[in-house]
């Protein structure tokens, strides 16, 4: 696998095509968005701040993060914003700042994961993890089961937005070598991740008792021009590369384009009471078929509570949505 993947990708999927991120009137509430310092997450972040929702930064770098923060109130007075850390490469850090958020017993009505690494170097998380799966499935993983009180008041609809990727198509969950110990390679480590996240939107949405309220989507964003890439170019960048990386940037979306699905799927009434999809420029479209495998799925939640320690309180999954 390498960059070739990503050009393919964002022919195939037409990454320019941009949704209206219609919206609804938030009413006093409040979300919470991972990664939100940069990219499509601060994009997402001021847009839900700009409708009126009281807004989290969750953000492994908390200067950032505040940076970030500063830049919304300055651009956006009066609204709601805060910075807080959060590191999803080390489960102890999550632990504390779920408790932390759930000892202050508010509700929280839309949780964006959005944080996430791709085709890095092989790195570990604090725990061990393979950064990947760490990062954007395990990490999430975690604080999304212990925030689940937060979000599942049978009086208010609450929402959980899963920031996927096309790379989930090539994706594959490897038991045998779940954090890629025998083998590394960047992009097959990233599709597993991707699919997780897949995965993992599909069987909460199948836990989740009727009466939850709660909604739980995933989707993939289009190939976006972030900090997420920097792995992908090497620095300094051979002159003969800089044509086709300039012919390669009229494919990607703006960060602002790449976000509309994530604030369409938190925000609009058109999706109100729809969960368990897999969207593409704010459309509900199929996922892989390995993607629906029920037996994998639980099997990847199983093996996710026994990694990261959950004491997920939703259990197996007996109606399907």
């Amino acid at each position: 696998m390498n960059q070739n993947i990503v050009f393919s990708l964002s022919r195939r999927q037409n990454t320019r095509v941009v949704c209206s991120a219609a919206t609804v009137e938030p009413n006093g509430k409040s979300a919470l968005i991972t990664g939100a310092n940069t990219g499509i997450g601060f994009e997402t972040a001021k847009s839900l701040a700009a409708q009126g929702y009281a807004t989290v930064l969750a953000c492994r770098n908390i200067e950032k993060g505040r940076a970030a923060r500063d830049k919304i109130k300055g651009e956006l007075p009066g609204t709601r914003v805060e910075a807080v850390p959060l590191d999803l490469t080390d489960l102890s850090t999550i632990r504390s700042f779920a408790n932390k958020a759930l000892d202050g017993g508010r509700p929280l009505d839309v949780l964006v994961n959005n944080a996430g690494v791709m085709a890095t170097p092989e790195m570990r998380t604090k725990d061990g993890f393979e950064l990947q799966l760490g990062t954007n499935h395990l990490g999430h993983f975690l604080l999304t089961t212990m925030l689940l009180p937060m979000l599942t008041d049978p009086s208010r609809p609450s929402r959980i937005v899963n920031v996927s990727s096309s790379a989930h198509m090539f994706g594959k969950i490897n038991f045998e070598d779940l954090q890629s110990r025998r083998s590394y390679q960047p992009w097959i480590a990233y599709g597993q991740s991707k699919l997780a996240n897949v995965l993992f939107t599909y069987e909460l949405a199948r836990r989740l008792p009727l009466d939850a309220n709660l909604t739980v989507n995933a989707l993939h964003p289009g190939v976006v021009q972030t900090e997420l890439q920097r792995y992908l170019v090497p620095d300094p960048v051979p002159w003969w590369q800089v044509p086709l990386l300039q012919a390669a940037s009229l494919f990607l979306k703006t960060p602002v384009q790449g976000a509309a699905t994530s604030i369409y799927l938190a925000s609009s009434p058109e999706v109100e009471g729809i969960s368990s999809k897999y969207w593409v420029d704010c459309k509900p479209v199929a996922s892989s078929k390995a993607s629906y495998d029920t037996d994998v799925a639980r099997k990847l939640w199983e093996v996710s509570e026994e990694l990261t320690g959950a004491d997920a309180t939703v259990p197996a999954a007996q109606t399907v949505r």
